[in-house]
């Protein structure tokens, strides 16, 4: 069961509804940073021309969290935030390998800070 590319999908927070791909071998940066592969300036429900960000978003770091797909099986998450990220509801001690990634059945739930929630899964092909 071949893996081509993760699927991450914002279900709360200022994440609500947006989507991502992953595509195999790759790596991106997940965080506030405009630099960031996945930067929330970008978001839809990001707060435009406000000077005070929510505390809620605040808890996410400028670079937050990185996730690489190194192979069909293997997808490193690193917490790279001050406030911690967690993986289906335990924090990610500086990094965690995903080894089952292909063959689970419901997806993973990361959180950044306290609100921000996306479920990752594969998209197989």
């Amino acid at each position: 069961m071949a893996v081509e590319k993760l699927i991450l999908r914002g279900i709360n927070g200022i994440a609500l509804g947006e989507t991502f791909f992953i595509d195999y071998g790759r790596m991106v940066i997940i965080g506030r940073g405009k630099n960031c592969h996945i930067s929330y300036p970008r978001f839809k429900n990001f707060p435009k021309g406000k000077k005070d960000l929510p505390k809620e978003l605040l808890a996410v770091s400028r670079k937050h969290l990185r996730i690489t797909f190194y192979n069909s099986h293997s997808v490193e998450l690193k917490d790279l935030s001050t406030n911690g990220s967690y993986i289906n509801g335990k924090p990610i001690i500086k990094r965690l390998y995903v080894t089952d990634i292909a063959r689970s059945k419901t997806p993973y739930e990361i959180k950044l800070g306290p609100d921000e929630t996306f479920l990752l899964s594969a998209e197989h092909g």
